[in-house]
């Protein structure tokens, strides 16, 4: 029997092992937002530019050797063909999209292009020109010069580049002492799908590796997607020590208790069976199996360790396994239902993540179950392991239970009053859990700003019914947000209406421009005593008496392949209400003042991204805690049914309710706010409590009967606190939060269940399974 079953588990483990791709995108874990904004946000979070964005720094040498590293490692990148574009301000070819090229008049801000086109503007405009035909640096421009002498078509990709007035130093951009060579990339997928962005942050490690062979570099890298895939590999690699820690702990424990070597594997027999099923189940239902799922059904389904302990200590001298597991299993079956019930709840949820979970955790929990029922007995039929160790030790301390139910009560009531201190008990805020160190978000942030990228998360969301209403509130917003960008409120950002003027505006534009008589004669006037041929800007004359014929430019009749397509493609979507613009801001330094100057505008809101997700997940929360209080009376009518007694469902939930209080007790006063791992670490908690508290208020056989109850439950909560507590040891914000919120609770139980229990005079006998 026993090579049969390690045979399945070996033959499925390796079919599954060839198969299965776990998923990395974290976008399965966010909430799907209620209406379209909450949807546009969360695809900006998951899919914007700021989450694709990447930041480099290379720091070390001279600048001239800084900026030649800069140099081939932009040329490397963009080789992979990884990323949708690498940038470090070196000049170099561009495209010039003839559409835009064609508009470009219609598109620049009517005050600039009047400018432009008077004779001062023009005459400056000339002279700059000759300044950059006598440059010996290189001008992917130049060729451009007959026809755009005013360099329309170039200020027109700089208002969409505000990265074209950062500091350069050898010709690359560099921090503003130019001590340090900058670079961005921006990845091709969003900075949520983890495997997408790992492979795009190993290939900047090893092609800098491989340019920098002596190491006299530094090469500094941030941006959501670099975050993601650090903080990714220090959770990994964190969970596989504590788990290889928590690993030795619970054998040294099963070896002190039983004496007996073969235990060990057949403890761990049910648990790798749920896992088997759990992940086929998931899979099959899914398609794909989500990272976090499998981690941390992992440890959710570490419950199921206790089902073989039970069996264990339940041995009775003279009384077969298979007897022993009829005469517990009725208890045993109720307490697998009702922590299957609190499961149940995530299965119900939006969230695709924490449907997963919810599918791996009750398939996981069903199949070990039964694997313990019904093919662990097979195994131990036959054998005599020596009794467990610690029963007769336990016995003497069954005797004096009067102080665990003084400090239970005493600390229930304190416990009940401290929740109402004032402190907020619950954090919906997902950056607390972060465990990167303060020094690399401090470098992000320096970045930022040096880069002059949008800072992650601070938004401007813009809505109209229309498009044409959404431009034209777009442009009503521009003079206040260049207002705010003076004040130094904020870096500013880049609008729709930066880059397609509303067609009310373009139709103003064109019959502002000059006509070509009025032109020629400003033109010959900028021209005396340069040296430039005669006839030389004929095609920028008819360039723009061509722009006073053309159509205005709208955004449905731009062609797919379109420069400003593509940028507009990003800030704009289209709902049932109207439409919507999100524009990244670049850095934000009074938000409150700022939403108070910009929201006085219709259809204009300031949005801070990272408090809008806590804002829907602090809504989800609240969904879940509904749910949980409707599980929790089905758990009550369940555990009356099975009991025949509404009063010992009470009795056994009772104990546990006193203890997931003091639980939250102690964590306010250690300072730790709740968030959604607290919650699910609880309902872990709670599935565990029942089966201590069921196994308590079974009707008494005898003493003997109740010291193997109590050793059982005694080494169930000892494995349990310990692997949890060695978790909490943890310095990752996660793990630390769900070991030390599982140890505390399970302890808490097993004490709290313990002070609660009684052994009645006369055993009622189980019904077989």
């Amino acid at each position: 029997m026993l090579t049969l079953w390690l045979a399945a588990l070996l033959l499925g483990g390796w079919r599954l092992a060839a198969s299965l791709r776990p998923q990395a995108d974290l976008s399965l874990f966010l909430p799907p937002g209620q209406g379209e904004a909450e949807r546009l946000l969360l695809n900006e979070l998951n899919q914007g530019s700021a989450s694709r964005l990447l930041m480099l720094a290379i720091d070390g040498g001279a600048a001239e050797e800084r900026a030649d590293l800069s140099q081939r490692l932009v040329s490397g990148l963009r080789e992979s063909g990884l990323f949708e574009r690498v940038e470090n301000g070196a000049p170099g070819n561009v495209d010039v999209d003839d559409q835009l090229f064609r508009y470009r008049y219609l598109l620049t801000p009517p005050d600039l292009l009047q400018r432009s086109l008077s004779p001062a503007g023009l005459r400056e405009a000339l002279n700059r020109r000759l300044a950059d035909l006598s440059s010996p640096l290189p001008n992917p421009l130049s060729a451009l010069l007959p026809r755009d002498p005013t360099g329309a078509y170039t200020a027109l990709l700089k208002r969409w580049r505000p990265q074209s007035g950062m500091t350069r130093t050898a010709g690359v951009w560099s921090s503003p002492g130019g001590e340090r060579a900058l670079l961005l990339a921006v990845t091709r997928e969003g900075g949520l799908a983890l495997a997408r962005q790992a492979r795009a942050v190993a290939l900047i490690e090893r092609l800098f590796g491989q340019l920098d062979a002596q190491g006299a570099y530094r090469l500094t890298l941030t941006g959501p997607g670099a975050f993601g895939v650090f903080s990714q590999q220090r959770i990994e690699a964190e969970s596989r020590q504590l788990s290889l820690l928590a690993s030795l702990a619970i054998a040294l424990l099963l070896l002190l208790a039983y004496r007996h070597l073969p235990y060990l594997l057949y403890a761990a027999l049910p648990l790798a069976s749920g896992l088997l099923v759990a992940t086929l189940a998931t899979s099959a239902l899914f398609d794909t199996l989500h990272g976090i799922t499998l981690a941390f059904g992992v440890t959710l389904l570490g419950v199921t360790l206790d089902y073989p302990v039970h069996l264990f200590s339940h041995l009775a001298p003279r009384e077969t396994p298979a007897a022993t597991l009829r005469r517990i299993w009725p208890t045993l079956r109720l307490g697998v239902i009702t922590t299957c019930l609190g499961y149940l709840v995530l299965v119900t949820t939006d969230f695709t993540g924490l449907r997963q979970l919810g599918v791996f955790t009750l398939a996981g929990l069903l199949s070990a179950a039964l694997a313990s029922r019904y093919l662990l007995p097979l195994l131990l039929d036959g054998k005599a392991p020596p009794p467990p160790r610690g029963g007769t030790w336990l016995q003497r301390l069954n005797r004096r239970r009067g102080l665990p139910a003084l400090l239970l009560a005493a600390g229930t009531g304190l416990s009940a009053l401290s929740l109402f201190g004032g402190h907020p008990l619950w954090n919906d805020d997902v950056a607390v859990l972060s465990p990167l160190p303060a020094s690399l978000l401090e470098e992000d942030r320096q970045l930022r700003r040096q880069l002059m990228t949008s800072e992650s998360g601070r938004l401007i969301l813009l809505q109209g019914d229309t498009l044409e209403q959404l431009l034209q509130r777009c442009e009503a917003l521009r003079p206040q947000l260049d207002r705010a960008v003076a004040e130094g409120l904020t870096g500013g950002a880049t609008l729709p209406c930066d880059l397609l003027p509303s067609v009310a505006r373009q139709d103003r534009i064109r019959e502002a421009i000059p006509t070509i008589e009025t032109m020629r004669g400003r033109l010959a006037g900028a021209l005396e005593g340069l040296p430039f041929r005669p006839g030389a800007f004929d095609g920028f004359l008819d360039d723009l008496e061509a722009s006073r014929d053309l159509s205005p430019l709208r955004f449905e009749a731009l062609p797919q392949e379109s420069t400003l397509k593509a940028a507009l493609e990003p800030l704009l979507r289209a709902g049932h209400a109207g439409w919507l613009a999100l524009s990244p801001l670049r850095h934000v330094d009074d938000s409150e003042a700022l939403a108070a100057r910009l929201e006085t505008l219709p259809g204009v809101l300031s949005v801070d991204l990272r408090q809008e997700t806590s804002r829907l997940i602090g809504g989800f929360r609240q969904t879940i805690l509904r749910q949980l209080g409707l599980g929790a009376l089905v758990m009550f009518a369940v555990l009356w049914i099975g009991l025949r007694s509404p009063l010992r469902g009470l009795a056994v939930l009772t104990p546990i309710a006193a203890a997931l209080l003091i639980t939250l007790a102690l964590l306010q006063w250690r300072s730790e706010a709740m968030n959604l791992f607290h919650l699910i670490s609880l309902m872990l908690v709670l599935g565990i409590g029942i089966d201590f508290s069921l196994f308590f208020q079974r009707e008494s056989a005898g003493e003997e009967s109740d010291g193997r109850t109590l050793h059982a439950l005694t080494l169930c909560a000892l494995s349990t606190v310990g692997v949890f507590a060695i978790l909490g040891s943890s310095e990752i914000p996660v793990l630390h939060a769900i070991g030390q919120t599982v140890a505390f609770g399970v302890g808490l139980s097993y004490l709290s269940t313990y002070a609660f229990w009684h052994r009645p005079h006369k055993p009622r006998p189980e019904a077989a399974a």
